[in-house]
């Protein structure tokens, strides 16, 4: 079924969709230490006079092949058995017609491919690189969470349906938050939808800032959001965890690697990272939130708190105490297993959770002796594997970019504003540098 007229305009969505997610959204942080996101790439124009630079032997100059990713690619398969899947992939991808509003006012390249509806306004070949990288995502991630819960299947019989914008605006457009690179959220019924489309109640969209080659654009909101929605399949629709739980887990996944296996990933979490930096400099001063605020924050404060210097904290603290169970072996998993299963048991009071707070109905079932018993094996964890003398890969970049001093170790010391201009140049080279990376 097509229709000329669109649903909503789109300043009406953007309304809507706020008002539809509400408190069950879930979005990974940008950089909020009050410096500038890296300059974006400027397009330019080709110089038909300008011939390219010639090397030392009077040859001219190529530049060395890149790696060909086969983005997806399962353990054992051989390359020749993904090819062919990729190409069968391609070739079911379509672009929305103009009059077709039912997956929303915005035409995307579009395909099914297991649990997910993967959009995006790009390419057909990013949108097929996005399926299969998906489908890999889901794969692994599947057995991270066995690990660390158990065999628990997902609970959802419905598609989910993934979009990657282009650029911001777009996305804002589209439902985005500030302070956020992307988020995950469900809906009773989306208001941009018709009511036949398939994905009603799941979604996860961000936007890649106008890279338009997959193999250059950094997936780790993509990794933080997906991490919400796995979560979110074994829980079911509308099942809250702690604020801190979420977006804690979330933000370990953002860098796993998936050239390694389930054990190894887990064992490295402490030594990877944009969190890890932060914690090992707050750790013991006055910027360190004590337990019972990061147990008690609720949602309406953690977004509130996401163009704010504290917002990113939260990020950090939240990241640290989910990083102690899924980290700890038996005694973190331990930990782990028993707030999902309050939070699948129990949930929210949903009449309380209007109100801005999401915990309380939970938390009521978690005692106090078990509270206090988390929080020493948390320090003892933050102690023992974020030393002040430690440090990850990228552990300077990491800070400089956030505006503090990577030479001072024992608290955040921000540069003065002297300081970030006299830097400026190194950073916007840095910046440039890693523009040309492959981003897996």
């Amino acid at each position: 079924m097509t229709t000329s007229k669109p649903l909503l305009s789109p300043h009406v969505f953007t309304l809507l969709l706020v008002a539809a997610v509400g408190l069950s959204m879930t979005a990974a942080p940008t950089a909020l230490w009050g410096v500038q996101d890296p300059p974006k790439a400027k397009k330019k124009k080709p110089d038909k006079e300008k011939e390219d630079p010639k090397a030392d032997d009077g040859k001219q100059a190529t530049p060395a092949p890149r790696e060909h990713i086969r983005w997806g690619k399962r353990r054992n398969e051989t390359d020749e058995a993904y090819d062919k899947r990729h190409d069968k992939l391609l070739k079911r991808i379509k672009k929305d017609k103009k009059d077709d509003i039912r997956g929303g006012p915005v035409p995307l390249w579009t395909v099914s491919n297991g649990p997910f509806i993967i959009r995006t306004d790009i390419s057909a070949e990013f949108t097929a690189d996005t399926a299969m990288y998906m489908e890999m995502l889901h794969r692994e991630y599947g057995a991270a969470y066995k690990s660390v819960l158990g065999p628990i299947p997902s609970v959802i019989k419905e598609p989910i349906e993934v979009v990657v914008f282009a650029d911001r605006e777009t996305y804002m457009k589209n439902g985005g938050t500030p302070g956020s690179g992307g988020f995950f959220a469900q809906s009773i019924q989306w208001p941009d939808r018709a009511p036949t489309w398939p994905a009603a109640h799941y979604r996860l969209q961000q936007f890649t800032d106008g890279i338009t080659d997959f193999a250059l654009w950094p997936k780790g909101t993509l990794k933080h959001e997906a991490a919400h929605m796995e979560l979110q399949m074994r829980l079911g629709l509308f099942v809250d965890t702690p604020r801190w739980f979420n977006e804690g887990h979330a933000s370990v996944f953002e860098w796993w690697d998936f050239d390694k296996t389930t054990q190894d990933n887990l064992d490295a979490i402490p030594f990877r990272g944009r969190y890890a930096p932060f914690i090992r400099r707050i750790y013991g001063t006055d910027m360190w939130k004590d337990f019972h605020y990061v147990w008690t924050i609720d949602a309406a404060t953690w977004h509130r708190d996401m163009t704010s210097r504290q917002g990113y904290l939260n990020y950090c603290q939240a990241w640290s105490l989910a990083a102690y169970m899924m980290n700890n072996g038996k005694e973190g998993y331990r930990d782990f297993r028993k707030i999902y299963d309050l939070s699948k048991r129990v949930g929210a009071d949903r009449r309380v959770s209007r109100t801005g707070t999401k915990t309380r109905a939970w938390e009521l079932q978690f005692p106090d002796s078990d509270q206090k018993e988390l929080e020493k094996n948390w320090m003892a964890w933050v102690a023992e594997k974020l030393p002040r003398d430690g440090e990850v890969p990228d552990e300077s970049y990491f800070l400089r970019r956030n505006g503090i001093n990577p030479s001072i170790r024992d608290k955040l010391e921000p540069f003065t504003e002297d300081e970030i201009k006299a830097m400026k140049e190194q950073l916007e080279k840095e910046d440039e540098e890693r523009k040309g990376r492959i981003e897996k």
